[in-house]
């Protein structure tokens, strides 16, 4: 149980952390240049701030953004948080200027939960609109997170879990890698992952992968309501190891210790010769596919090429017969001027 002064000092904590990233956001926005093309939208407790040459993009985050908001409340079981602000970055420095720890080279937006503020890069410097959806779902998905919250300290891998697993970033490349580290024993321990901005991005997409399986391995062995059962306790004890011991019955070593059993079930050995055929099968009908389109072009081409010798030759018989006809029709002709001079 948590003393009154560990309370206070806790809560202090919070209020402090608030304040000092308002303050150098607010330093931020001060010192970044005024651009008169700067706009807002505002629907439904969203805010969206943009500039003009991204008002398109602008609108399809904004869209989207309502579009997912209640699906995700409804999976945290919570109620919607204050405006929710959503920032679009013209250029790299705007949007790494906006940060207020070291941001990853592998990022295409950060969330900044206290301030309910989401900092995205405009399309103009990524060059492409293809990991809107899954970037925004995962940002907007800490935001709320948070705010569902409160100011209790939120685990990392449950905070990066929920967000993995919300915007579904998981592939066949993704189940790949699992299997490899679950096999070589390289996952990485669910206590570690609070420094997940500091690993390499193979690294980091690996920590990724794990917390949204801590997610998954939730779901599946007490639903959604031992999920929102467990942010409740979270957020009421501040501790996840009561949340965890009150609502599972597990101490949070005996939880993880479980969720290792699940991925080995999920991604070892024994899962291997199911996983491995789908693995393996997508490939493998790519490569099929592969090689029969470049075989059909080699028998294309090989038919032309036959197709054109024996049009050459055809052509050539033809040029010889020719000649030969006109060869023998001219020697018939002298011939028979001769065979006619001798019976005169």
């Amino acid at each position: 149980m948590r003393s009154v002064k560990e309370k206070k000092d806790r809560l202090r904590h919070v209020w402090f952390r608030r304040l000092t990233c308002g303050a150098v956001l607010l330093c931020g926005l001060w010192s970044a240049p005024c651009d008169a093309g700067e706009s807002e939208r505002l629907a439904d407790r969203l805010r969206v701030t943009f500039y003009d040459e991204d008002a398109r993009f602008a609108e399809s985050v904004a869209r989207l953004a309502l579009e997912q908001r209640p699906l995700l409340l409804g999976a945290l079981g919570a109620e919607a948080p204050d405006t929710l602000h959503i920032h679009i970055a013209p250029t790299l420095e705007a949007f790494r200027s906006y940060g207020f720890s070291a941001i990853p080279d592998w990022g295409d937006g950060y969330a900044v939960p206290d301030l309910n503020l989401i900092v995205l890069q405009s399309p103009r410097i990524s060059g492409s609109l293809d990991r809107l959806r899954t970037v925004l779902i995962h940002e907007l998905a800490h935001v709320l997170l948070h705010s569902a919250m409160g100011s209790a300290p939120i685990p990392r891998w449950l905070d990066e879990g929920f967000a993995m697993y919300s915007a579904r970033e998981w592939g066949l490349w993704d189940r790949a890698q699992l299997i490899l580290a679950t096999l070589t024993g390289d996952l990485v321990p669910l206590s570690v992952i609070h420094s997940v901005n500091t690993f390499s991005a193979r690294s980091a997409e690996l920590a990724y992968q794990e917390s949204a399986l801590a997610i998954e391995f939730i779901l599946q062995e007490y639903g959604r309501n031992g999920l929102h059962a467990l942010l409740a306790r979270l957020r009421e004890t501040g501790s996840i190891e009561r949340a965890c011991f009150d609502v599972f019955g597990l101490s949070i070593v005996e939880f993880e210790r479980n969720w290792q059993r699940y991925v080995e079930r999920t991604y070892g050995w024994r899962a291997l010769p199911g996983e491995g055929v789908s693995l393996v099968a997508g490939p493998a009908i790519a490569i099929l596919l592969a090689l029969s389109y470049v075989a059909l072009r080699r028998r294309r081409r090989a038919v032309l090429s036959r197709w054109e010798r024996e049009e050459t030759a055809e052509c050539g018989r033809s040029r010889d017969e020719d000649r030969w006809k006109r060869f023998k029709q001219r020697f018939t002709v002298i011939r028979g001027g001769k065979e006619t001079e001798s019976e005169k």
